[in-house]
């Protein structure tokens, strides 16, 4: 159950990541398209740029969470598996 939940988190962070990142390009586009500049290729750009990095802090510190629990997990299985492998 555990795991599964784990599992879950991580493909709803991904998909968070996703739709902060684009969202970002959206607010951007948006910013410069109201102004009225024609620049709305640059305000996509430059909003994806800081969509980006706010996924990046948020969601790769909880990706980095979720990483190291997987690794944490491996390394108790092989454990298990070389005590047994010594009581043999």
């Amino acid at each position: 159950m555990t795991r599964m939940l784990s599992d879950m988190l991580a493909t709803l962070n991904a998909a968070s990541g996703f739709i902060i990142t684009l969202g970002g390009g959206l607010l951007g586009w948006e910013r410069y398209h109201l102004q009225g500049t024609g620049n709305a290729i640059l305000g996509v750009l430059f909003g994806l740029l800081i969509g980006f990095a706010a996924a990046a802090m948020f969601c790769g510190t909880l990706a980095t969470l979720i990483l190291i629990e997987n690794h944490l997990r491996h390394l108790r299985a092989e454990a298990a598996e070389t005590r047994r492998a010594r009581k043999a």
